[in-house]
């Protein structure tokens, strides 16, 4: 079973090894923590910091809110320049389509000259033979014109299709950039609400940070940090009455970890696993208390 760690220097020894807080030092912070009737320099500390833990959350909370907005944006930005590469891209497909229709018509042009050509050939000659010969290159020509201009109304129709994309996909962009000029107004609108709330529950934060310790509060912050914000946990004490388990992890906690924070020595208490700051239920005055083998105290 892990054992728990004592904040101070993330010690994992196999047995708990309590650092009193006064070795901070942090005896000097009593009237800054508001003391209480019957608390210690540690029960008055973890008050402070599930105060902290409260405070900040709720900036966090409205960091995440405002980044919320600026990611919807961005993402309405992308989404209108996948509309544009699309309308780009089919332009592309209609243009390549439109120069091999131009070619083919060019095409027609120049067997149909060459049909006139031929047959002006036919007047002058006089050899049957030739004239055969002749007529049967103007077949030919005319069967090839035929099949050009079969081909030149199916590329219409493909035309007419593309410039159907084309004009559905402006049509999606429009609305697109019109949602993001939306989006825009509306974050603009909020931001300066945002803005102050976040500095209020900013200001709030820094002034409960500053009645602890500068130490406890970086550890606070950096644990914070890593795990969203949740630096503390319960000590929670499983059906068995006998075993207890933090209450961020879930992993097995020592009953000597319990025995530390339910006793009325100066010490903070830290999840082996994942560093949490431990903490009983209950604040102040009414903190549970319970035997460490299973028993209500």
């Amino acid at each position: 079973m892990p054992h728990s760690a004592i904040i101070r220097g993330h010690t994992r020894n196999a047995r708990t090894r309590p650092i009193p807080l006064t070795a901070c030092p942090l005896a000097r912070y009593r009237t800054g923590l508001f003391e209480k009737a019957g608390e210690t320099v540690a029960e008055m500390v973890l008050d402070r910091l599930r105060e902290l833990q409260e405070a900040d959350l709720e900036l966090r909370g409205l960091q995440h809110k405002k980044a919320s907005h600026d990611r919807a944006a961005k993402v309405q930005v992308a989404q209108i320049a996948k509309h544009q590469e699309q309308i780009e891209d089919l332009r592309g497909e209609r243009l390549t389509a439109r120069v091999a229709t131009n070619e083919k018509e060019l095409n027609v042009k120049q067997k149909r000259a060459d049909i006139e050509r031929l047959r002006a050939q036919q007047m002058q000659i006089k050899d049957n033979r030739q004239f055969q010969a002749l007529q049967n290159e103007i077949k030919f020509a005319e069967l090839a014109i035929s099949k050009i201009e079969d081909d030149i109304l199916s590329d219409l129709g493909d035309l007419e299709a593309v410039d159907t994309q084309i004009a559905e996909a402006e049509a999606a962009l429009a609305r697109e950039q019109q949602g993001l000029e939306d989006l825009k107004k509306q974050i603009e609108a909020r931001k300066s609400d945002v803005d102050a709330e976040i500095e209020a529950r900013r200001r709030r934060r820094q002034e409960i940070a500053s009645a602890l310790p500068g130490k406890v509060v970086d550890q606070f912050t950096r644990i914070a940090d890593r795990l969203d914000g949740e630096a503390l946990a319960p000590v929670i004490r499983q059906e068995d009455g006998g075993s207890f388990i933090c209450g961020g992890c879930h992993m097995g906690l020592t009953q000597n970890t319990y025995v530390i924070l339910a006793g009325h020595s100066d010490n903070l208490v830290a999840c082996p696993n994942c560093t949490r700051i431990l903490y009983l239920p209950g604040t102040g005055a009414a903190r549970l208390r319970m035997d460490p083998y299973g028993e209500d105290a």
